[in-house]
């Protein structure tokens, strides 16, 4: 029972590893893992190892979700039974990822090879789907570090294979080696070398990292107003009209600070929820939402319709006309879309009315990651959810976006962790692409995060504000941006190729 409970306390301790907390000295923690791995006899027990190690992780790391929806305006205590199911989830997919190891290469030091590229296909295999949910990656760990800059060439999941590497790289000294293969190759130098050898990779990442924060900002020609209004997020449907005025009235108290108007004001996702802006029907919302900055250009959250279809959008308007409109692609599971909604519609009928809520509707998908075109030529918009996908920004950035704006109602996160581990996932977009991220969010984390990362401004969380800011419009492409699409494959020969490697390595 020892293995376990060492393997549940090594994944408490990597959950101190990412942000907020990041003490990125943490991912020790993952060696420990791996390195018990290594002399799990059977692959039931590694598949045990890496699923007691997730419990560890993910009942810390993701606390926030019970936190959040278990208040009395989400889901109520009920959630808390709910949420060792999704425990129990995760730590299957992190079991399988040790299971398939040790299936592949066995008891010994092989398995330190197979562990990093199985760790980083299983995260890649997180963020898809239905279902995705990419929390807890890796790569995440070196966002308050030099090493984050890396992730203009080899993106978040580049870092998280850099980071498992270095991880099996620590374990090789302690890793089980079988007496057979002890008598006939003697003592293993790489066991000893390998530790040095991922001590200096990391030093030469934090050194080229560090060469890159030296790169000028460019102009910065453009200036925005960024809007925390801190309303209800669960009293919405009875109170739009008045959530309108707090807009424009948060909008007017900024606009009066400000030397000249900015070109965007930005409003969050859901901003306009229950009013229609579209058509003749919204054209006197449109007229309402201009007249607070008469001069400036609007991006703002509203709900978006077409047939029998509804998404959630995001405008742009200029002179209370709309001049474009992005619909929401990627959807979060549970909360915008449900599966089976209308096959199991009564189940569902029956499991919302015991929680006091009304039957809910699926959101429709847009058709796909495409710049939302406005006066300062195409921007990257992300609708909450999406700023954790790097694919999504790559499309927009490799579509001519030149800055990055997430709108988002974080309100929901209540409690605990969450809002700040969305922020500070969406710093890595900034980083990928290299472009400034303009952030207006319903109670925080409103700010400007510039395009290395760092957080320019900032409003604190739980407070009806506004930020000004001025920031620069970017035309590069990094290497992340035109080739990242190429990673996926990548890490699939990876994975083929160590595991025949290893396959190998068992016979001899």
């Amino acid at each position: 029972m020892i293995g376990p409970l060492i393997a549940l306390g090594a994944g408490v301790v990597l959950s101190a590893a990412l942000p907020p907390t990041g003490v990125w000295p943490a991912l020790i923690a993952l060696a420990v893992l791996f390195g018990m791995v290594s002399h799990a006899e059977r692959p039931g027990e590694a598949f045990g190892l890496g699923a007691w190690f997730a419990l560890g992780f993910f009942a810390l790391y993701v606390l926030w979700v019970p936190m959040s929806f278990a208040l009395p305006s989400m889901l109520g205590p009920f959630f808390w039974l709910l949420y060792p199911l999704l425990l129990l989830a995760l730590a299957a997919i992190w079991g399988l990822v040790t299971w398939a190891a040790h299936l592949v290469a066995g008891r010994g030091g092989s398995v330190l090879f197979v562990l990093p590229v199985f760790w980083v296909l299983m995260e890649w295999a997180r963020s898809q789907g239905y279902f995705a949910f990419p929390w807890g990656s890796l790569g995440y760990t070196w966002l308050e570090t030099p090493v984050a800059q890396l992730a203009d060439t080899v993106g978040v999941t580049g870092l998280s294979l850099l980071s498992a590497a270095c991880a099996s790289a620590l374990a090789a000294p302690f890793a089980a080696r079988s007496e057979r293969r002890l008598r006939r190759d003697g003592p293993a130098v790489g066991r000893i070398v390998a530790p040095i050898v991922a001590v200096l990779v990391l030093g030469g990442s934090w050194w080229w990292g560090s060469t890159k924060l030296d790169a000028p900002l460019g102009p910065l020609e453009a200036t925005a107003l960024l809007v925390q209004p801190n309303v209800d997020p669960f009293a919405r449907a009875v109170s739009a009209r008045q959530e309108l005025a707090i807009h424009t009235t948060i909008t007017e108290i900024g606009l009066s600070a400000m030397a000249a108007p900015p070109d965007l004001v930005i409003w969050p996702e859901g901003a306009l929820l229950g009013l229609e802006i579209e058509g003749n029907v919204g054209a006197e919302v449109r007229s309402q939402v201009q007249a607070s900055a008469p001069a400036s250009e609007f991006i703002l959250g509203a709900r978006g319709r077409s047939a029998d279809r509804s998404y959630n959008s995001a405008f742009a308007i200029a002179s209370a006309a709309v001049v474009d409109r992005y619909d929401k692609h990627v959807l979060v599971p549970f909360g915008e879309r449900w599966p089976l909604l209308e096959e199991a519609a009564p189940l569902y009928r029956g499991v919302f009315g015991a929680l006091g809520l009304p039957m809910l509707q699926n959101t429709s998908p847009g058709v796909g990651p495409v710049p939302l075109a406005t006066g300062l030529g195409p921007v990257a918009l992300l609708v909450c959810y999406e700023s954790v996908f790097p694919e999504v920004t790559n499309a927009m950035v490799a579509a001519g976006a030149r800055v990055l704006i997430t709108i988002t109602n974080d309100a929901w996160f209540a409690r605990g962790n969450g809002a700040r581990q969305h922020f500070d996932m969406g710093r890595f977009r900034a980083i990928e692409t290299r472009r400034f991220l303009l952030r207006s969010a319903n109670d925080g984390i409103t700010g400007l995060v510039d395009p290395f990362g760092r957080v320019v401004a900032q409003l604190p969380r739980g407070v009806a504000s506004q930020l000004p800011v001025r920031f620069g419009l970017r035309d590069e492409i990094t290497p992340f941006v035109r080739y990242g699409g190429f990673l996926p494959g990548g890490l699939a020969g990876l994975g083929l190729l160590v595991s025949v490697g290893a396959a190998l390595r068992r016979r001899t």
